[in-house]
Order: structure tokens, then sequence, then C-alpha cells
């Protein structure tokens, strides 16, 4: 007979049984009885599928060991269970127990990792991996990536709805492309996983897609990629897509996305191809003394979509609509491809170029990372029935299977930045004879042809002539092989004749090492020179001969000399000068006493006393004024505007500090705000020569600096005589 529970005990509340209390070692074992099981429960799971509990950089240390701040939710793991929100009287972060049983590894060193290979420098016939034997599949790898595995089944789907006699399948992937520029974005990708019947991962590992099918995209006109070989696509038609390799790799500014186009064939090429070897094969049949080499096809038939000659190919430019510049087996995206050249003209190397996009893609993923953390807290904050396959970290940038971040080496981008500049060359050596070249630097390195050019040890060249326009740019460059003139002669005629062709205005101003000894050079090579040269040589006044040194004797007596004391007087002429003079230069001199001892030692400067102004008025004559401001405590309105006057060039030797010091006797304060030798307007003739190579030192006298450019010699011998109200004729 069986005992059985008395009828209505379960809703009779008298009828319970009282619970016994549980003593501290009961419940101590039974709670160590319900974490063994769930540690055996977690490690049945892991075993059953691999789980990754890398950390990532950017998680700082209080979550490594698995504790939760108040800003940041606590290391999600497999291994973990949060308690009850309500166990410690709030809504605060969920609490981790068994931290004991948390496995946590720090996240390993990220480096470049998409290098060079030895294939990828060589010239290939084409950028079809099939024709090439040791090719290595992407379907090779002994298990594919999140990103690769969506790759691929978007690709066989593109296969499916590209046949022209599929008429009842869903087109859902071609809609999708027509709606969004032919671009799947990572967005989207858990719609179409779903769609592909793939498993869903997390969407931080899902990135875009591109899609290059031309013909199919524009169906205006005929969008056929061209062939590499006749540069027509009146023979073309498709070949299907690669099975081993669905897309290939571009690398992105923050992270990577995929590109995926179709083989074509062109059967005209491909006829011709088939005759030529057919021709070989009998020329060489039966003759096993000769061993024909392997080369290059002339008649590549079969090329992908993508191929660069054909690019260019696309009528209305639709080639540019191409994302990316691609090498052997990889890519990088134009945006990426456009920074370089600015950068590394700017002296930036590819190897910190590299590092850039390292940052700034682990950054991407650092924080992929941590809004992945937050999602799981999200979910587990109001779930005590999580489940455990959903609680993963992302892992490691370069895990290989789950997000494999990618990034180029500094050898990779140089590769590409030369092989992309080797594509426009021609471009580039048209587009440079457009630029204009009112000025030309010259100059001769030796050591590029002592270093480059060689033959049995010897140097090939003497040196490497390269001119420079006003800009910088790179107008003129040749190679010679002695120093002598004749052989640059040629050259600049050449270099005058492309530039008469073009429409282009000559040359007015050569700058070079040795100014004397290449003038009469340049002046037969260029008429443009020369007629400026002639110009220049009209300006001079006339003069004769120094006695002593031979040089032109520069003879005052040619200037208008106008002598002004008072402040209205000052401002007249002024006023007067603004009004006739030919162009936005003057010449500025000042000149004031020099305090001596009882010795003749000078012990300081006296207070300003003159100041001089030259211009050319519209009759081309020098007008000189002489400013008596010995008497003055504040400058005059006009004078004070004018040397304030941003545009108007002051052109003399040392004559910032004639300024300086004009601003600081008279206290005019913008002069005074900033230094007179940073100015733009400001011109010293000192230093404007050593620049221009025609001095060595920029501390040179002006005599000096007259007689070596204009040939003149001056008499400075007053500048250090006693300045007063009433000048002397010699002063003067």
């Amino acid at each position: 007979m069986t005992r059985g529970r008395p009828k209505g005990r379960k809703d009779n509340p008298s009828n319970k049984r009282p619970k016994r209390a549980e003593s501290e070692s009961q419940k101590r074992a039974r709670l160590q009885k319900m974490s063994a099981t769930r540690k055996k429960n977690n490690a049945d799971n892991l075993a059953a599928k691999p789980s990754s509990a890398n950390a990532v950089s950017m998680i700082c240390d209080d979550r490594l060991n698995n504790q939760a701040t108040p800003n940041q939710p606590a290391l999600s793991n497999t291994n973990t269970k949060p308690k009850d929100s309500t166990a410690d009287g709030g809504d605060g972060d969920p609490a981790v127990i068994d931290s004991e049983a948390v496995e946590v590894r720090p996240a390993s060193n990220v480096t470049a990792n998409l290098d060079v290979e030895d294939d990828d420098d060589i010239p290939h016939s084409c950028d079809d991996y099939e024709e090439d034997e040791h090719a290595k599949s992407t379907t090779d790898v002994e298990e594919l990536s999140v990103q690769q595995q969506y790759v691929k089944a978007i690709q066989l789907r593109l296969r499916e709805e590209v046949k022209q006699n599929t008429k009842t399948t869903d087109l859902y992937l071609l809609n999708h492309l027509k709606k969004n520029n032919w671009w799947i974005r990572k967005e989207h990708a858990h719609y179409f996983v779903k769609k592909l019947g793939l498993k869903k991962e997390y969407a931080a590992f899902y990135r875009d897609v591109y899609i290059w099918l031309p013909d199919i995209r524009w169906t205006d006109v005929n969008c056929k990629p061209c062939c590499p070989t006749c540069k027509s696509n009146d023979n073309v038609g498709s070949n299907g897509f690669h099975d081993k390799h669905p897309g290939r790799l571009v690398v992105g500014l923050e992270e990577n996305y995929n590109v995926i186009t179709r083989r074509y064939c062109c059967y005209q090429c491909k006829a011709k191809s088939k005759e030529v070897k057919s021709v070989v094969d009998q020329a060489f049949e039966g003759n096993d003394d000769v061993t024909v080499e392997k080369t290059v096809d002339k008649y590549q038939h079969n090329f992908m979509g993508w191929n660069k000659t054909a690019l260019p190919l696309f009528p209305f430019g639709r080639g540019e609509e191409f994302p990316a510049i691609l090498t052997w087996k990889a890519g990088v995206d134009k945006t990426v491809n456009a920074m370089m050249r600015p950068l590394f003209d700017k002296g930036l190397k590819p190897e910190s170029f590299s590092n850039t996009l390292l940052e700034l893609h682990t950054a991407k993923f650092a924080k992929l990372s941590v809004r992945h953390e937050y999602e799981i807290k999200a979910k587990r904050k109001d779930r005590l029935d999580f489940v455990t396959d959903n609680m993963e970290p992302l892992g490691d940038f370069a895990d290989k299977t789950r997000y494999a971040g990618s990034v180029p080496t500094g050898r990779y981008l140089m590769l590409v930045y030369v092989s992309f500049h080797a594509s426009i060359r021609p471009y580039l050596e048209r587009e440079v004879k457009k630029r204009d070249m009112d000025v030309l630097m010259v100059d001769v390195s030796y050591k590029e042809a002592k270093s480059l050019y060689q033959y049995h040890g010897k140097s090939v060249f003497r040196g490497l002539v390269t001119g420079l326009n006003q800009y910088g740019e790179v107008r003129l460059q040749f190679h010679i092989y002695t120093d002598s003139h004749e052989q640059m002669l040629s050259a600049l005629e050449a270099f005058e004749k492309t530039r008469l062709l073009l429409g282009f205005g000559g040359v007015s101003h050569i700058i070079g090492d040795n100014p004397k000894k290449e003038a009469s050079l340049y002046m037969s090579a260029m008429p443009s020179v020369r007629e400026q040269q002639a110009k220049y040589d009209s300006l001079k006044l006339p003069a004769v001969r120094d006695p002593l040194t031979g040089a032109k004797y520069y003879d005052p007596k040619n200037l208008l000399i106008k002598v002004a004391h008072g402040t209205a007087e000052m401002n007249r002429c002024v006023i007067a000068m603004r009004q006739e003079m030919k162009g936005k230069a003057i010449g500025l001199d000042a000149e004031w006493n020099r305090n001596l001892n009882s010795l003749g030692h000078q012990t300081g400067n006296s207070k300003l006393k003159w100041i001089q102004i030259a211009y050319r008025n519209e009759s081309n004559a020098l007008q000189v004024l002489l400013f008596w401001v010995g008497d003055l405590k504040a400058l005059p309105s006009n004078l004070r505007s004018l040397f304030c006057d941003s545009s108007i060039q002051f052109v003399g030797n040392k004559v910032s500090g004639d300024l300086k010091k004009i601003g600081r006797d008279f206290k005019v304060e913008p002069m005074n705000a900033e230094q007179q030798k940073l100015r733009k307007n400001v011109i010293n003739l000192g230093m404007h020569a050593r620049v221009r190579g025609v001095i060595n030192n920029a501390n040179v006298s002006l005599d000096k600096l007259a007689q070596l450019t204009l040939e003149l010699s001056l008499d400075k011998s007053l500048q250090t005589s006693t300045w007063t109200k009433t000048l002397t004729n010699d002063q003067k």
C-alpha cells in the first residue's frame, strides 16, 4: 500500500510542513555543490565550442580583474553569471561571481601584417588568380574568418542572380545593390546573413562589401570592361566567378572592406593566343635540343573586371567609380592612396604612415569591443537565464577566424605608392609642362649621379640638373657629363620649344649658383631672360667710372631731392608720393648720431634725426624725400600710417633695423607689436641677395652689395657724420 499525500494538502497552508533551519555547514555544502555543477556545465560548453577570452587593450586593469566599475561594465565571458540586481538592494551594476574561475588573457601586441609578398612586385600577365599555378587560394585556409565566409556566400548568391536564364530566382541581392550604389554596408550584414543561411555572428565581425559588375550596373551604354590587350570590348564576354578567391581585401582608413567582381574573356585575343601557341609548338616540334623559355603571353585574354588597364577605358569616366587601388593580392582605398602623396612629399615615411593606420584601425576595434561589452551588460541586466554562447568578447584584433584585422606595412604602402604613380606617369609628365614658370631656380646635384649611375664602378654622369619654378615644382631635369655649359644648351632650347608649343610666357628670372658665369648661357638660350635683363639695364642711372675701383660711380645729381621740415609739410609730401609713385615699393633709410665719450668711444645712439624715402614717380625718375624728425615727439599722421601700411614694400639694407628704431623712438605701437624682420612687406637687401646666392653673408655693406649687383660704387664716408637740421650738400 502506497502512501499518498493527503487530499487538499497543497492548498491548505496549515498542512504545510515547516522548514528546518539550515546550518552554516549545510549552506556551505549546498553552495559548493552548485558551484561545482556550474563549472562542469561551463567546461562542457567550452569543450563543445571553443571560445575566445582575450580582452581588448583598451579595457583597463580593474576590468581585466573582472571587477565592475561605476562607469564601465565588467568584462563578460563564458564563466560569469550575474546576480539578481535586487540582491544588493539597488539598480547598480550586476556583480560577478566565481571570479576565480575566469581566465582572462591580456591582448597580444598588434603589428602591421599586410606585407609585400615575393610575387607582389613582379609584372604579371593578368590579375586572374587561376592562371597562377602557385597562387594560394583563400579557401585553402583551415578556417575562414567571419567576413570571408560572408563574402564567399555573397559571391555564390551573385552567381545565381546574374545567370541570364534565371527567371524564377528572387533577385533580392541585385535589387539591394541597385538601391545602395552597389554597396552592401555592414549595417545590413545580419539581414543578408539570414537570407544566405549563414550562422549569425557579432555585428562587429562584418564589414562593407563592394560589388563591381559594370556591365550589369550601367545598361545605357556598353560598359563591359575593355580587353587590356586590344583595348576593345567588342568581343568581350563574362567568364564566371573565381571559385578560390571570392573577393579582394581593401584597406580603408579605419577598417577594411572587400570588393567582388567576375572574370571576363576577350575571345578575339584568345583565338590569337591559341594561334601563336600553335605556331610555336609546330616550330619546335621534335627538336629536343631547343629549350623554349616561357614568357608573358602577348595576347592576354582572361582578365578581371577591375583590371587597371581596363578601368580608364570605360566610357564617361565610369571606371573612376571603382573605390580602390589594387595590387596582386590586396588593395588600398583611394582615400588612403590620396593621402600618401602629400604626406610623403612633406617627409612622412611609409613606416610612420603604416603606424598611423594601425592606430586608427586598432582604435576602431577597441571602440567596437567596448560597445560589444555594453551590449552584453544591457542584455544580462534583466535576464537571469542568459545564454553562455552569447557572452564571448570579440577576441583579438588579428584573430584570423573572427575579426581578422589587417593593416599594411610600410613596404606594402610604398609598393602601392610607386605602382600607382607609375600608372599615371604619362599624365604627370604632361601636366607638369602646364605649370607656370616665371622664375626658374636651377641647381646641380652631384651626389645622385655619383651614387646611382655607375658602370664598372665609375660614374656615367657628372651631375643632375634640376630646375624648379616659383612654386617649388620640378619643371626641368636632365643629366650632364661634364660641367660645360654646351651640354645644357640643348636641354634649355628644348625647354623653350615646349613652352612655345604650349603658349606659355617665358622665364623672366633665373636663380643659380653663379649668376655672372651663367648669365650668358641663359640669355642666349632664353630670349625672355634676355629681354628682362634689357629692361633692368634701362633702369640704371647714367654714371661715370670710379678711378680707384673701376666701378661705375653713383652720381646723386641725377636724383630729385625734396627736403621737408614740419608736420604739415611732411604730410603733404606723403600724400603726393602716394599719388605719383610707380608701383608699391619704396627705399627706406634712417640716420641718427652716435653718442661718444671723451675718449671717442661710442656709448649709445641719439634719437632719430632724418628719414629718407626713395621711390620712382610716373616718369620713372627717382624721387628722394628727406624728412627732419629730430625735433618731433611723434610722427606725422600720414608718415605713421605709411610705415604701418602692409601693402607698401619697404626695401633697404638692414631696413628692418631702421623700422624698429622708428617705432621705438616715436612709440608707434603697431610697429612695436611685431618683429619688423618678419613682416612680409619688409625686404632686407642683404638677406634677399643671400637667399638667391648672390652673396655668402647677409650682413654685407650696402657699398659692397651695390658693387656685386649693380657694379656701382657708393661713397659711405659721411654715414657716421653729425646729422643736424641743416644738411650739407655732401650729406644730401
